[in-house]
C-alpha cells in the first residue's frame, strides 16, 4: 500500500516535522536576504528622489546662468494699445534710456499687375510649349516654376503659390469687366529688392518684367522702412530693426499718427530696469535652494534612538556622504567671492541672508540698494559662464545627466537587486531538493516504523 503523506502509515506527525524544517530554513534565508533587499530598495528610492530634486533645481539654475538672465527691462510706449505703432523688446546688451520714435513709413515689397486687356479669363491658355518662369527678389531669393503646354492662367497662379521655394510671392487673379487681372505681390521688402520675372521661351515673355513685350506693369516698388529716433533718420530693409537702438529689437507695425497740421507725432519709449522681475528671479532661486536643502535634510535624516533602540524613522539616504558633498559644494559656491571686484563681492553683499539651519532669505532693503546702485554687479554674480548659477549647473548636471554619478549608482544598486533575485531563484530550487530529501528520509522512517508496528502487533497476537 502506497504512503501518500509522511506519517500516514506510522501515525507519526512527520508532515509537521517536514513543514517546520522547511519553514526554519526559509525564515533563516528571508531574514538575511530581506534586510539586504530592503536596504537596496530604500537606497534606490532615495537616489531617485535626490536625482529628481537636483534636476528640478538645475532647470532654474540653467535659466539663471544665461548671459541675459538679469537683462530684464520694462518698456513703456506712448501709443494706442488697440492700434500700436511699434513693438519694442529688450535683448542682450540693452540699456536704460528714453527715446522719441517716429515711423515715417513701413518697408514694403513690390507689386506687378497685368495690363488692361492682357487676359480675357483665368482659363486662358498661356503656353503651347513647355517652358520656365524664374521669380527673384533681391540677390538671394529666387525660385522657378515649370510651365507646361496647355497651362492656363489659373494653373500658373496655383504653381506659384504652392511652390516649396516661394519666398513670399502671392499671386492672385481678379475677374472683373470681362477680363482677368493677374496680380503679383512680393513680401520681400527694402530698396533694391523689387520682383523680377524672367522667361525661358518667347511666348512666356509676356510675364518677363524686363521684356518690352511684357503684359505686366509695375504698380509698387520695394522700399526701405524709414524711422526717426531722437531726430536721427534711420533706413532699414525690413520692418524689424535689430540693435538700431543697442540691445533692443524694434518691430514697426504702422506709420506714426499725425497732428492737425500733418506733423508726425513721436511715440515716446522709456526703457527701465525691471527690478521686480529680477527680484522675482532671485526669490525663485532662494526658494528652490531652500526646497533642495529640505530634501537633503529629509533624505539624510538619521534615525532616532530611544531607550537604546533604533527607530525606523531615518531618511532614505541616512548617513549618505553624497548629500553632504553636494550640500557643501552648493553653499561654498553660493558664498564664494566674485573675482571681478566691486561693491558686490558675494550674495551676502546684495542682501541674501543665511540662518543657522542653512536656509536663505532676502533683506529687501539691501537688495533694492544693490539693484539700484550696482545692478551690473548683481547680474554678473549670478549669470554668465562665471556666475554662481553656471557653476552650480555644471557640477549638479554631473549627478543628474544620463550616465552621471547618480545614474551609475542606480546601475550598481540594480545589479545588486538582480543578484538578490537570482539568489531567491537559487534558494527556491534548493528548497525543492531539500524537501525531497526530507520526504525521503522521513518516508523511510515512516515505512520502518510501520513495519515495526506490524511486527509488534503480530507478536502480541501470539501471546
Amino acid at each position: 500500500m502506497a504512503i501518500t503523506a509522511a506519517g500516514a502509515g506510522s501515525g507519526l506527525q512527520l508532515e509537521d516535522i517536514i513543514k517546520a524544517s522547511l519553514d526554519a530554513r526559509r525564515t533563516q534565508f528571508e531574514s538575511r536576504i530581506l534586510k539586504q533587499e530592503t536596504t537596496l530598495k530604500t537606497s534606490l528610492s532615495g537616489v531617485g528622489q535626490l536625482k529628481s530634486a537636483l534636476s528640478e533645481f538645475t532647470k532654474l539654475s540653467k535659466e539663471l546662468a544665461k548671459a541675459d538672465a538679469f537683462n530684464l527691462r520694462t518698456i513703456n510706449i506712448t501709443q494706442s494699445k488697440d492700434n500700436p505703432v511699434l513693438k519694442v523688446e529688450g535683448q542682450l546688451g540693452a540699456s536704460n534710456g528714453n527715446y522719441d520714435i517716429i515711423v515715417n513709413n513701413l518697408a514694403s515689397g513690390s507689386k506687378f499687375e497685368s495690363k488692361p486687356g492682357a487676359f480675357s479669363s483665368s482659363s486662358q491658355v498661356i503656353a503651347t510649349a513647355d517652358g520656365q518662369l524664374t521669380f527673384s527678389a533681391g540677390a538671394d531669393k529666387s525660385f522657378t516654376v515649370d510651365v507646361k503646354a496647355g497651362d492656363t492662367l489659373n494653373d500658373l497662379r496655383g504653381k506659384i503659390n504652392t511652390n516649396g521655394k516661394n519666398f513670399g510671392l502671392s499671386t492672385n487673379i481678379v475677374n472683373q469687366g470681362g477680363e482677368s487681372k493677374l496680380i503679383f505681390d512680393s513680401s520681400v521688402t527694402g530698396s533694391g529688392n523689387d520682383l523680377t520675372i524672367s522667361a525661358s521661351t518667347p511666348e512666356l515673355k509676356i510675364f518677363d518684367t524686363s521684356d518690352t513685350s511684357s503684359k505686366l506693369t509695375s504698380t509698387k516698388t520695394a522700399i526701405d522702412a524709414s524711422v526717426s529716433i531722437d531726430g536721427v533718420t534711420v533706413s532699414n530693409k525690413t520692418n524689424i530693426l535689430d540693435n538700431v537702438i543697442q540691445g533692443m529689437k524694434v518691430t514697426l507695425l504702422r506709420e506714426s499718427d499725425k497732428d492737425s497740421s500733418a506733423k508726425p507725432i513721436a511715440n515716446k519709449v522709456a526703457i527701465t530696469t525691471d527690478t521686480k522681475g529680477i527680484k522675482d528671479k532671485i526669490q525663485s532661486f532662494i526658494t528652490a535652494y531652500n526646497t533642495l536643502s529640505d530634501t537633503f535634510s529629509a533624505l539624510g535624516k538619521r534615525p532616532t534612538i530611544v531607550a537604546g533602540k533604533r527607530n525606523d524613522d531615518g531618511g532614505l539616504l541616512a548617513g549618505d556622504s553624497t548629500l553632504r558633498s553636494i550640500s557643501d559644494f552648493m553653499f561654498s559656491t553660493l558664498s564664494s567671492a566674485n573675482t571681478g571686484g566691486g561693491t558686490i563681492n558675494n550674495v551676502f553683499d546684495m542682501g541674501i541672508k543665511v540662518d543657522n539651519k542653512g536656509k536663505l532669505s532676502i533683506d529687501s532693503v539691501k537688495l533694492d540698494s544693490a539693484l539700484n546702485n550696482n545692478f551690473d554687479q548683481v547680474g554678473a554674480l549670478f549669470s554668465g559662464e562665471n556666475g554662481i548659477a553656471a557653476k552650480m549647473t555644471k557640477e549638479l548636471e554631473e549627478y543628474t545627466r544620463t550616465g552621471g554619478r547618480l545614474a551609475q549608482r542606480e546601475d550598481v544598486l540594480n545589479v545588486d537587486m538582480r543578484d538578490i533575485k537570482n539568489k531567491r531563484s537559487t534558494f527556491e530550487d534548493s528548497m525543492v531538493v531539500y524537501e525531497k530529501s526530507l520526504r525521503k528520509k522521513y518516508g523511510d522512517l515512516d515505512v520502518l516504523v510501520t513495519k515495526l508496528n506490524k511486527s509488534a502487533a503480530s507478536l502480541s497476537m501470539l501471546q
